[in-house]
């Protein structure tokens, strides 16, 4: 946790140490011009006591910036420092006209008087507000390094208080020099009260003023902090209702054409999500997406296993079902098959008619043969689960076949600028296809090739199908199946 020592470094100490010295000569001409007992005073005995207030007024604020170094927990540490500094002037405006009570007990008290009103109106008063601003900007918070920072500063606070004081400390001295100058009977009684009057109004309106546009500040900021960190959680449908002529309405309009921007984005996403794994969705986005990043067709060598399955007879039922029972029932059976090819992390790579083909390794799976194997085992299961319902519902039963096969594959996007598609390649693609075609001539619906065996566990429903030689290969490839009757 920072602390108020940490803040002060070396251009702050000199800032400060600036401020001081203003006061005592301000203070100085001031006094001089106004006081006629301190006007009496040797100019160098007046400014060698203002020099021991000024060692006294350092020495205290150091002081207290040692003792009160750490905030409480509901202060920043800026307006921790801000506070001892404002202590630090009403305990050197004290130590001033008691120095100046001791050295010159003979002066009337109105003169002690205006020491203490000097330090507290203008050093509690306006260099306080000063030396609050050099704070905050010299502060360097620990925004980027704690996971939950919290902003005990509001804006309409500060503004608030600089309204405030930067109105009442002048306004205020006034009110004081007329006083004076009435009971030094300058001023006739009628004109005293008459100034009296106009700076209490001033008074009041400023601070009616000051408030209620404190109170406008805090609802509006207020609201775009609370729509901001509702877009950060995922609201993205978040509009801000304010219409200010200024930098927050702009701010306002920025935060809601950003927000439509996100909703925009996100329903991009969910809707390519639809076609692609939302993993390849996402990447795809968040590569291509952002201003400035061009579009580069092409691909990369990717170790994956591939999944392909097809339903049997399907040409000679589509030929005997109406056109809207045939969509409902191949969308119900494509859904239960991507629910189960994502439930084991693979990609829809494509839809081929009543095929499927699907890709393991491409979402960072640790074991793709393992998963495109389960995923194929999940595939058959969902598919007798689905002719249950087909069938109470008297329509026709459905069968398919299922080939996996693992290899280097090209990944990539391939098409042209106005039309993408994201798919793998290469022989391993024809390997896995072929497969699954030889699953119509043996008694199992899922057939794999040696390259899936050799990787996965031990699988009792797993055996030796053939050693067979597939058209367009060079080398005969050994079949294992999953010895399961059939749906």
């Amino acid at each position: 946790m920072q602390n108020i020592m940490q803040l002060l470094t070396l251009k702050v100490r000199l800032f400060l140490l600036l401020t001081s010295l203003s006061a005592l000569f301000f203070i100085d001409t001031y006094c001089s011009s106004v006081c006629s007992f301190i006007d009496g005073l040797e100019q160098y005995e007046l400014l060698f006591n203002l020099s021991l207030v000024l060692l006294f007024h350092l020495f205290v604020r150091e002081l207290l910036y040692r003792a009160f170094s750490r905030p409480s927990p509901n202060i920043s540490l800026v307006r921790q420092a801000y506070y001892l500094s404002i202590v630090s002037w009403l305990i050197a405006g004290v130590g001033a006209s008691v120095l100046h009570y001791v050295r010159y007990p003979y002066f009337p008290l109105g003169s002690h008087l205006k020491l203490l009103s000097s330090y507290w109106i203008l050093g509690a008063g306006v260099l306080a507000q000063l030396e609050y601003v050099v704070f905050e900007y010299y502060y360097k918070s620990d925004l980027n390094n704690e996971k939950h920072y919290v902003f005990k500063e509001r804006l309409s606070r500060r503004i608030l208080e600089s309204l405030i004081i930067f109105t009442l400390a002048p306004t205020i001295t006034m009110l004081l020099t007329v006083l004076r100058y009435n009971y030094e009977g300058v001023l006739s009684r009628h004109v005293t009260t008459e100034l009296l009057y106009i700076g209490l109004l001033s008074i009041i309106t400023a601070i009616t003023v000051a408030y209620l546009i404190g109170r406008m500040l805090k609802k509006d900021t207020k609201q775009i902090i609370t729509s901001v960190k509702s877009i950060e959680g995922g609201n993205f449908n978040t509009q801000i209702d304010i219409h200010r002529p200024d930098e927050l309405g702009e701010i306002a309009q920025g935060i809601n054409s950003m927000s439509q921007g996100l909703l925009l984005r996100e329903q991009i996403k969910e809707a390519f999500g639809r076609f692609v794994n939302p993993k390849i969705a996402n990447n795809f986005i968040k590569k291509f997406v952002k201003e400035g990043d061009a579009l580069k067709m092409g691909g990369h060598k990717e170790h994956v296993a591939i999944v392909i399955a097809d339903l049997r007879d399907f040409t000679a039922l589509s030929e005997t079902m109406p056109p809207d029972q045939l969509i409902t029932l191949l969308n119900s059976y494509f859904e239960e098959m991507v629910q189960a090819i994502h439930s084991e992390g693979g990609v829809v790579d494509k839809f081929m008619g009543d095929a499927i083909m699907a890709v393991f390794g491409l979402a960072e799976e640790k074991r793709p043969e393992q998963s495109a194997l389960n995923c194929a085992k999940k595939m058959r299961q969902r598919l007798e689960v689905l002719n249950q319902g087909f069938k109470a519902q008297e329509l026709p039963q459905l069968s398919h076949g299922i080939g996996i096969h693992s290899g280097e594959v090209i990944a990539g996007y391939l098409g042209s600028q106005e039309r993408l598609e994201f798919t793998v390649i290469g022989s391993s693609v024809n390997i896995a296809a072929r497969i699954e075609q030889e699953t119509k001539n043996v008694e199992t619906s899922i057939l794999m090739s040696e390259n899936i065996v050799k990787a996965i566990e031990m699988d009792e429903d797993v055996a030796f199908i053939e050693t067979i030689s597939l058209k367009g290969i060079e080398h005969p490839i050994k079949l294992y199946g999953v010895m399961i009757t059939p749906p």
